[in-house]
């Protein structure tokens, strides 16, 4: 037995959200007369933190603490409405959204301050929850006072919505290939770099690194973006190594019968994973920041099979590239030239290959 050790590389570029029309989203905002918040989207947060992100976009845009915020997306008749969250958009698009809502609330609430403080509202500034004018901070008032002074004065309702829909698709010349329009509003890019090790004899691989860069546009939330990439790492490593839908050898009579046979990273298995985050802005996004979601779990397997040919010298061009696989490869290296070329080892694949049971990285 002889280990291997290898390293490879993976670039990727992924778009933000869809660009063939019918892909809005809206949001609604109104302050209470307390001077707190309502955030109602259509969002669904389905832990990739949409309802984090899009309140702190309210809250820096009004110019209020965070915990002033409250997001409702609780049913579909009560909040606008908002295609869904695929394609990496919740922060882009429906960020987009909730930004252009909070400027109008913005604006309502520097017109009623500046009628109380007899001041030009081009004169006045609202930062951690206090109107003021500019230059003289000692002459302000709370938002909570506007919002009030709102209700019960002037007997009006803080309030603003918006609405985004990313640029139709793009028209292209047939001759030229030239396009109408940027084909898409904004794109992510990122590289990972993978170590992997590999036993020559049983066709083991262990990853022991991942170390990736993602230009995400703006960091809106650092630990957010941070958990969302680690877990991508996690997918892309499972997917790249481990995870199969349809095992099947010699038949689909032994293909698993349940999730106890799907193997995944544990874990006991993770490899080092270090991130290097690039603050690219968008000019589109929603404070320069792009999509990050989707892009995350995209560039682990190809590095991850560039590392296996740097350290035994074998492409394996299926994923998941399980221990049969790379000894499959190893395999079709070592048979003889026929009819002057070399058996190609992914032949033998669509013949032989197979899922394998064992535990990764035992």
């Amino acid at each position: 037995m002889a280990l291997h050790r290898g390293k490879g590389l993976a670039t990727i570029e992924y778009p933000t959200g869809m660009n063939q029309n019918g892909d809005p989203s809206q949001a609604w905002i109104k302050v209470k007369p307390d001077g707190r918040v309502d955030v109602f989207s259509g969002t669904s947060d389905i832990g990739n933190g949409s309802k984090t992100v899009q309140s702190q976009i309210v809250a820096e845009t009004l110019g209020v603490p965070y915990d002033w915020i409250t997001y409702d997306n609780s049913n579909t008749d009560s909040s606008p409405m908002c295609t869904g969250t695929f394609a990496s958009r919740a922060t882009f698009v429906a960020g987009n959204a909730v930004l252009k809502a909070a400027r109008q609330v913005r604006e309502r609430i520097l017109a009623i301050a500046s009628r109380e403080l007899e001041i030009d509202p081009e004169d006045l500034e609202v930062a951690d929850g206090t109107v003021s004018v500019k230059g003289t901070p000692a002459k302000s008032m709370g938002v909570d006072e506007v919002a009030g002074a709102a209700t019960f004065v002037h007997g009006e309702l803080l309030t603003g919505d918006g609405a985004h829909l990313n640029p139709g698709a793009a028209i292209v010349d047939p001759e030229t290939g030239e396009v109408d329009k940027p084909p898409h509003a904004a794109i992510s890019y990122a590289a990972c770099a993978a170590e992997v090790e590999v036993d020559d004899e049983t066709g083991d691989v262990r990853v022991l690194k991942l170390t990736q860069a993602y230009d995400i546009g703006r960091a809106m939330n650092p630990t957010l973006v941070e958990g969302q990439i680690e877990g991508g790492a996690v997918m892309g490593l499972g997917f790249g190594v481990l995870e199969t839908c349809y095992p099947y050898y010699p038949s689909a009579e032994h293909r698993g019968d349940g999730m106890s046979t799907y193997h995944v990273p544990t874990m006991a298995e993770l490899p080092e994973i270090n991130n290097v985050l690039i603050e690219n802005p968008s000019e589109g996004g929603p404070y320069g920041a792009k999509g990050i979601g989707e892009m995350a779990n995209n560039a682990q397997p190809a590095a991850i099979a560039n590392a296996i040919y740097d350290a035994v010298g074998v492409w394996v061009t299926e994923f998941p590239i399980t221990p049969e696989r790379v000894l499959a490869a190893l395999d079709a290296r070592s048979e003889p030239r026929r009819e002057g070329r070399m058996v190609a080892f992914d032949e033998e694949l669509s013949i032989n290959s197979f899922s394998s049971t064992r535990t990764w990285g035992a």
